[in-house]
This record gives C-alpha cells, sequence and structure tokens, in this order.
C-alpha cells in the first residue's frame, strides 16, 4: 500500500521535529572531558607539534606472538 502525500509530509515533520530535539540535545550537553576529545589524532606520532608528546607517555612491551607474552 502507498502512503498519501499527507502521510508522507507528516512523517517527514515527525523526522525533522526528532532530528531538532536530538540536536538542541546535543548543545545543551556539557563537552566531553576525555583525552582523546582535547587531544589531535596525531599526539604521539612524529607528526604531533608538540615535541614532547612525540613519544608515548608509557613504552610499551613487546610481545611475541606465539607464547603469548
Amino acid at each position: 500500500m502507498r502512503k498519501s502525500s499527507k502521510e508522507h509530509k507528516g512523517q517527514l515533520a515527525r523526522r525533522e521535529k526528532a532530528l531538532q530535539a536530538e540536536t538542541a540535545t546535543m548543545i545543551k550537553a556539557p563537552p566531553v572531558e576525555t583525552f582523546s576529545a582535547q587531544m589531535p589524532a596525531f599526539t604521539y606520532t612524529s607528526l604531533c607539534l608538540d615535541p614532547e608528546l612525540r613519544e608515548p607517555l608509557v613504552k610499551r612491551k613487546k610481545v611475541d606472538h606465539e607464547t603469548g607474552r
């Protein structure tokens, strides 16, 4: 069964209203305070502008994939 143009317009209006409500909620929400949200994606890489952040804070151990250690 095919929807009438009135039903289609109503559906579009409801979808738009829901989208506006979601957007308003996101705007009112507090900013994200996580490290990944505050720092650029290239932190701890050779592209990082800050020389102190070019190396990771903690060196990772090499894992032998055969033994799992």
